[in-house]
């Protein structure tokens, strides 16, 4: 849908507002209330469990059957999709005894990106590029990780579903690694679907620059700018991007073991990679519309030139008309019946001329 809606479920009540965040003023710390761009999708829940052995994989459950309480020898991620549910969501909250504070940033998708370290839990929010073909587009990841349990939740979909064939493999290094590397998998991969966009934001500087070489007219400039309008907002997500990779890869928290935290550097220097990138496609976006001008001044000379020159040819040719066109009894060939052949003779030699010396020139 394309209305936006604003859900709020406060003591038992539900309601829809549209249009305003400010909607939220006056309510206490804490509260959910749901802050998106559309109406939310239905929620679902899907587990996996897995160790070194073995892995267990469960989709579409009922959270009020979920075991929060696993092995320890076990990882326990929890994937929630969708925030329509908000009853359901409530209760499966309060089974981890979340901060309120988190709630109430799981609902609001219009955050920017943060962490923050509740001692017993931690709480990342990030923006994840979805990239199309018809469009590219973003939704909010966050990721909670408490009691040995993490817990991702997206607006909607499952965005890591590589991540959760790679675990079913017995080989792979998810099975002979904790919970922190699973936390980092998530974020290398919503820092990977940063690079998609950047791919896709190259094809556009590209084709931008053949129309403006090709055929430039008013219309590339609303494209121009509409580009520029979305390298401004992909700049400010990947600047919130970065402060959270670089907190958690200088940060001293319990969840994130050192052997971890260097994979986390190396996620680190993919988002500098990204934002060196971007601020090279902003100058290819200025370098764009100079180009554009550059053009249509280049246009408009040659317009003025090629006006420029007809109008000279035709001085001396509209100066010859003009004496013949006055009421003088006395003019070279004006009784000659042959007269009008000499005149126009001469014009055209005129003419002529004066196309050839400009020619040569290379005036024209």
């Amino acid at each position: 849908m394309n209305q936006k809606f604003r859900y709020i479920h406060f003591q038992g009540v539900f309601q829809v507002h549209e249009k305003y965040i400010s909607v939220k003023s006056g309510y206490p710390p804490g509260v959910p209330i749901y802050i998106g761009k559309q109406e939310a999708n239905n929620t679902t829940f899907s587990i996996i469990w897995y160790d070194d052995k073995n892995v267990q994989v469960l989709s579409h459950l009922d959270p009020d059957t979920i075991e929060l309480h696993p092995d320890k020898k076990q990882i326990t991620w929890i994937h929630v999709s969708g925030l329509r549910d908000i009853d359901q969501l409530n209760r499966f909250f309060s089974k981890l005894a979340l901060h309120p504070l988190i709630i109430e940033d799981i609902f609001n998708t219009k955050g920017r990106a943060k962490i923050e370290d509740f001692n017993d839990s931690l709480f990342i929010v990030l923006e994840m590029v979805n990239s199309p073909e018809e469009e590219w587009y973003s939704q909010k990841i966050n990721i909670i990780v408490k009691n040995g349990i993490l817990i991702s939740v997206s607006e909607s979909g499952d965005p890591f579903s590589t991540i959760r064939e790679r675990i079913t493999h017995p080989n792979g290094k998810f099975r002979s690694n904790g919970i922190d590397y699973l936390m980092y998998s998530l974020v290398d991969l919503i820092v990977d679907s940063f690079f998609y966009a950047l791919e896709r934001i190259e094809e556009s500087a590209e084709t931008l620059e053949d129309k403006v070489l090709k055929n430039p007219n008013p219309e590339i400039v609303r494209e121009i700018q509409s580009f520029r309008h979305d390298l401004i907002t992909f700049r400010r997500q990947v600047w919130s991007l970065r402060e959270v990779v670089m907190h958690l890869e200088r940060s001293e928290s319990v969840f994130l073991k050192d052997t971890t935290r260097v994979f986390m550097r190396d996620v680190y220097d993919h988002v500098i990679k990204i934002t060196e990138d971007l601020d090279m496609h902003r100058e290819m976006a200025e370098g764009i519309m100079e180009i554009y001008l550059s053009s249509i001044s280049n246009r408009t000379n040659d317009i003025v030139r090629t006006l420029t020159v007809i109008t000279v040819i035709f001085i001396p040719l509209t100066f010859i008309t003009g004496i013949y066109g006055m009421n003088f009894t006395f003019l070279p060939g004006i009784n000659d019946p042959d007269g009008h052949i000499l005149i126009m003779s001469m014009m055209t030699f005129i003419a002529s001329f004066m196309v050839i010396l400009f020619k040569w020139k290379k005036w024209i």
